[in-house]
């Protein structure tokens, strides 16, 4: 009768599928957090305009772009 430990268990594909679809999900919600700031640098440069406004903006777009790009490069790696 063959015996299981805890480290065949860890390599299972359910479990696998399992933390596949969770690092997924963390992805999805870093990506609505970077549109979500990308919300607020657009209200804070309505707000308080300065000249750092511009590469504020820059920043937060790209940072968004980075992370959909990440859930990206996650499901074709996954």
């Amino acid at each position: 009768m063959p015996t299981a430990t805890p480290a065949d268990l860890l390599v299972t594909k359910e479990f696998l599928l399992v933390v596949k679809i969770a690092i997924l999900i963390i992805l999805a919600f870093y990506a609505i957090f970077a549109l979500m700031v990308i919300r607020q640098v657009d209200l804070m440069s309505k707000t308080l305009i300065t000249q750092v406004s511009p590469i504020l903006s820059a920043f937060s777009i790209l940072h968004a772009g980075v992370a959909i790009g990440l859930i990206v490069l996650a499901w074709g790696i996954l």
